[in-house]
This record gives C-alpha cells, sequence and structure tokens, in this order.
C-alpha cells in the first residue's frame, strides 16, 4: 500500500544518518529540490528499487527534478553555457540572451558544463554516466566519455586544455584525453562519493573532495596518489587552490572550512565562525586586488546556510569581516576584483566591499532562491530557482539580460 510505502521509504532513508542529513537540505519551497536532496533521493532508490514507482508518481511527474544546474560563461566573456536536468545544454549571447544553440546527446539530467581554456569545446557532465565534449561553435558532438559505473558530479579542464577531469558518485576521479576521448587514468581511493575536482594552476595535479570526509592530492600524470587530507568530520563540498598553488581551501558541512598546505598536507588554518553548513569557498586572484597586498593575494571567503559569508585571511585563519545581510542560507559566492558577490535563498544578489564589508548594491529581480552567481568584467551572472539566469550590470545593478530556455530551477553559475 502507499502507507507501507511512505513507511519503507522513511525507514530506509532514516537508517543512514547520510540521508538524514541530505533530506534535511532538500528545498521544496516554490516546488523545487535542492541538488543534495535530490543525491539522497537517487542513493535511496539505489538501495531501494522497490521505492522507485512511488518517487516518480508523487514528485517526479510534478517537476521537481527539472533543473538547471549550471550556467558557465565563455573565456571571451560574449557567450553563456547552460544545463539542465531536461538533458539539454543551451549556448547564449551573454550580451542579448538570445539563444545560440541547443546541444542534445545526454539521456539523464546534466549537471555541469564548462568551456575549454581557448573556448572552442564544451564539456558536460551527466547523471548519465558520461562526458561529453562539443564543438562550442557549431554545437556538433566531438566524443562521449564512457567508464564511470555512476552519474558524474562534475568535470574540469586541465589548464592546457588537453585533458579533462571528471568525479562521480561511483567514488571515482577519471582523467581524460580531451582530443581522442581515450581514458587515461581512474583514481581510486574515496570510500564514498566525489563531490568535485580541481587541477592545480599547473596543471601536474589534482584535487578532489568527497562524502568520505576527506580531501585527496593525486599526480595528474601518473594517478598516484599524493596526500590524503583528514580533518573534516563531515562530506567535503568543495576544494579550491589558491591561485599559486601551494595551498587548498575546502568547504564541509561541518561548518567549517580548512586551509592546507599543498606540498605537506599540513594543516594551515581551521576557520571556525559558521553556525551551519558552508555552500561554498572562493579564494582572491592573482590581479583581483587594486591594492597588491600580500594579504589580498591570501584572502578567501566563505558562504553558509547561517545567512552570512565571512571573509578569512587564510594564511592565519583570522576572521577579517563578517557580511551579513541576506534573510536566507547563502548558496554561492564569488570574487569581483576587492568585492564579493553572494546569492542566498531570500532570492537577492549582493554585492560587498571585502574590506569595509559594507553593502556596494543589493540585484533583486528573481523569484527563487540564488543557487549560484560568477562575475566577469563589469558583468555579473546569477542562476536561480525560478528557472531563470540574469546577467547584471554590475555598475547600475541594472539586469542586462534574462536566460529563460530551461523548464526548471537554475542551481548553479561558474565564471570560465
Amino acid at each position: 500500500s502507499s502507507n507501507m510505502l511512505r513507511l519503507e521509504g522513511a525507514q530506509a532513508v532514516a537508517s543512514s544518518l547520510v540521508h538524514l542529513q541530505l533530506l534535511a537540505s532538500l528545498n521544496l519551497r516554490d516546488n523545487k529540490m535542492g541538488f543534495e536532496g535530490y543525491t539522497a533521493i537517487t542513493q535511496c532508490l539505489g538501495q531501494h528499487p522497490h521505492l522507485k514507482d512511488f518517487w516518480l508518481e508523487k514528485f517526479c511527474l510534478e517537476g521537481h527534478l527539472n533543473t538547471v544546474r549550471c550556467v558557465s560563461w565563455s573565456p571571451d566573456g560574449t557567450k553563456l553555457a547552460s544545463a539542465s536536468n531536461d538533458r539539454t545544454v543551451k549556448v547564449w549571447n551573454a550580451v542579448t540572451g538570445e539563444l545560440i544553440s541547443t546541444l542534445e546527446g545526454h539521456s539523464y539530467a546534466v549537471t555541469c558544463v564548462v568551456w575549454s581554456p581557448d573556448g572552442t569545446k564544451l564539456a558536460s557532465a551527466s547523471w548519465d554516466k558520461t562526458v561529453k565534449v562539443w564543438n562550442s561553435v557549431t554545437g556538433e558532438l566531438i566524443s562521449t566519455l564512457e567508464g564511470h559505473s555512476e552519474g558524474v558530479w562534475s568535470v574540469d579542464w586541465s589548464p592546457e586544455g588537453t585533458k579533462l577531469a571528471s568525479a562521480s558518485y561511483d567514488k571515482t576521479v577519471k582523467i581524460w584525453n580531451a582530443v581522442t576521448g581515450e581514458l587515461i587514468l581512474t583514481l581510486k581511493g574515496h570510500s564514498d562519493y566525489v563531490r568535485s575536482v580541481a587541477w592545480s594552476p599547473d596543471g601536474t595535479k589534482l584535487a578532489s573532495a568527497s562524502g568520505d570526509k576527506t580531501v585527496k592530492i593525486w599526480n595528474a600524470g601518473t594517478g598516484e596518489l599524493i596526500l590524503t587530507l583528514e580533518g573534516h568530520s563531515n562530506w567535503v563540498r568543495s576544494v579550491v587552490w589558491s591561485p599559486e598553488g601551494s595551498q587548498l581551501a575546502s568547504a564541509s558541512y561541518d561548518k567549517t572550512a580548512i586551509v592546507w598546505d599543498s606540498i605537506s598536507g599540513e594543516q594551515i588554518a581551521t576557520l571556525k565562525g559558521h553556525t551551519d553548513a558552508l555552500r561554498g569557498v572562493a579564494w582572491m586572484q592573482k590581479g583581483d586586488s587594486d591594492t597588491e597586498t600580500d594579504l589580498g593575494s591570501k584572502m578567501l571567503v566563505t558562504a553558509s546556510d547561517d545567512k552570512t559569508l565571512i571573509v578569512w585571511d587564510g594564511a592565519t585563519g583570522r576572521q577579517l569581516q563578517q557580511l551579513r545581510g541576506h534573510d536566507g542560507g547563502v548558496n554561492a559566492v564569488a570574487w569581483k576584483g576587492d568585492q564579493i558577490v553572494s546569492g542566498a535563498g531570500d532570492r537577492s544578489v549582493i554585492v560587498w566591499d571585502a574590506a569595509t564589508g559594507q553593502q556596494a548594491s543589493k540585484l533583486e529581480g528573481h523569484a527563487g532562491a540564488v543557487y549560484s552567481v560568477a562575475a566577469e568584467g563589469s558583468r555579473i551572472v546569477s542562476a536561480s530557482g525560478d528557472g531563470t539566469a540574469i546577467v547584471w550590470d554590475a555598475p547600475t545593478g541594472q539586469p542586462r539580460a534574462q536566460l529563460a530556455g530551461h523548464g526548471g530551477a537554475v542551481l548553479a553559475a561558474a565564471s570560465a
């Protein structure tokens, strides 16, 4: 019966603390569901397939899983690419908002799309267990990279643009020849899903963040595991390299970020100050600061479900500013010069002065939670649960273009 299915489903989820915590992150407002909630259901159904029909009947037919996951700037800033649960990638004119092309070929949700460093290709990752490489000009499918046994969370281009790294729910990272589509290496060592993967700035190493609460550093040439970084007490959501590559910062659901020495694996600083799970971490990039100081090159910012952001000195772990102004969990953060851009569940985007902690402007126009933001020159793009992305003019705070073509929430935005 339906009651029995509900009971079994509740017991199946309750049997795992991981499932309980993931389901706590469900965002059902406006009939939308967060990415972690989607993952919880995917994991639960994998272990209890008899519940699949019940879930599909109660939720999928209402459109809960039809979301747009990623929006990415082209390197020259003239185009945007978006990836959706509708199984497509769309390419847009970033100035006019005009739809240029729709790339079709995935058989399930597309979780991530990224531009090659030279802007001539796109790589998309999907829950159909594949990565696809596309000609960004013609929209032609160049190759399909097959080898993962579970859905692919994310994909990243090597700095020189000849290789791709993919992170999967199958607990592995794979390195691919981006030209031929050949699988080069499979990196095994994580004991739970791999949430994100990132190349070092010089392209010699990879860092991966996992649900097993660790970060691992790998030799990108040989696949050898160099270091396992242990210190978090909950899943690690993301990992990012410092601009010069000497440090890593990881953000976790344990409410902390940790700064690591990427050579020794030593914990340089544990950043404690948030009262809820972290959603993101970002380093100030080289050349971002108008005042070239030693501190400027070591600053980083964290975003949290506690509705705040914190600016840190990454070298000492000292808290520099706490940014308060959102009325919902902060889902995304990015640097724009000396400023910080954040997007939150209160449907707004805020631009902050990193030095003073003051709001420079508040961008309002979305009808749903803002899940991600990215800055490119004088423009900001925000991705929302209202099914759109908006390109804003940062100096005036006015929208330049609204991208609406996928049928659901926009959950991520990233600059190339």
